[in-house]
């Protein structure tokens, strides 16, 4: 090889070289994929969205100062806008959860990675929520991770401090966010009054969270119509009864069209799957599907009451202590076979 061909060769590799390390850098300060971010399924919709940093409107991440406010104040400015995607650096930013970060429609809070701690300052309230969805559309939560004041709560009453709580809301979705530690449930998923009537909430999508050493519940199921659970760690609730994995139990509403599957279920001190429409309340289950989930070291694996046209099946339940196989009582074309047990 002559000296012109050998240089012109090195050059070429040397922009192959750039080209690809141009292209991965690119990569790390977009999502990966907008399916993960939001619920749209176009990619281009997402880059062309306005952003902001909640770092470049007030929030630390290197103190102990309350940042709520610049959370805030980044999520309605994007808001204003017609929605748009509030991101966050890597630090620790303490959140007043009886204030609550409020989200708003169409606004995407892109945490990245559990470098993105959101830590709940100590309260004695008995109802608190680090994040909240209340009336919204359009909403999307990826990545973070939230840690509740369990150990530091001031307070010796209730059991409604929520990581994520969701209520009324629609086309909702929370991905790849750890949560821990909260005084109640880790994920609330829910109805609200308004106007003199209820608003359930629908199509809200929960993947790939992890709720773990909660009070309450992992994860709470009330009013709802269309909810998917896929691929979430839900363990080691403890605290306050009912301390279950997942708890569906609408106070008065309806519970419907839930799919809760690819879940590992495991050592809560209450049950893994309670589903629990309460003779003494309106509320009812139905059209509950609950597929291929390992179910472990729980008190009941499953414990179904008063629930109608739900399945069961293909699921793994091993060691719970009070009864591996389902618990039900009082229901109405349902199906709860075939499962392994151990």
């Amino acid at each position: 090889m002559n000296r012109k061909t050998y240089v012109t060769a090195q050059i070429f590799l040397f922009l192959g070289i750039m080209l690809v390390f141009c292209t991965s850098c690119y990569k790390m300060e977009t999502p990966a994929s907008t399916d993960e971010v939001s619920n749209s399924n176009n990619s281009n919709e997402l880059l062309t969205l306005p952003e902001i940093y909640v770092n470049d409107v007030g929030a630390n991440g290197a103190d102990a100062l309350n940042d709520t406010w610049a959370f805030q104040k980044a999520i309605d400015s994007m808001a204003g806008l017609g929605g748009g995607v509030v991101r966050v650096r890597t630090g620790n930013y303490y959140i007043d959860a009886d204030t609550a970060i409020r989200m708003k429609d169409n606004v995407f809070l892109y945490m990245y990675d559990t470098t993105r701690k959101l830590i709940v300052r100590p309260t004695s309230s008995t109802r608190n929520h680090a994040i909240l969805a209340e009336f919204v559309s359009g909403v999307s939560i990826f990545g973070g991770q939230i840690v509740g004041d369990r150990d530091q709560h001031t307070g010796t009453t209730g059991e409604w401090g929520m990581g994520i709580a969701i209520y009324g809301s629609t086309n909702v979705k929370v991905n790849r966010t750890y949560i821990s530690n909260c005084w109640g449930d880790g994920v609330v998923v829910g109805a609200r009054k308004q106007n003199g009537g209820t608003v359930v909430s629908r199509d809200v999508i929960i993947k790939r969270v992890t709720s773990t050493n909660n009070r309450r519940q992992a994860l709470t199921i009330g009013g709802v119509n269309g909810l998917e659970v896929d691929s979430c760690l839900l363990t080691f609730t403890n605290g306050t009864p009912p301390q279950d994995g997942i708890d569906i139990e609408p106070d008065s509403d309806t519970a419907q069209n839930v799919y809760i599957t690819n879940c590992e279920i495991s050592n809560n001190v209450g049950n893994g799957i309670e589903m629990n429409a309460k003779l003494s309340t309106s509320a009812k289950i139905r059209n509950i599907f609950v597929h291929n989930n390992y179910v472990h070291h729980n008190a009941y694996g499953a414990y179904i009451l008063h629930v109608q046209n739900s399945i069961i099946n293909n699921n793994r339940f091993a060691f719970n202590i009070v009864r591996n196989r389902i618990y039900a009582v009082d229901t109405a074309n349902c199906v709860f076979v075939p499962n392994t047990l151990n």
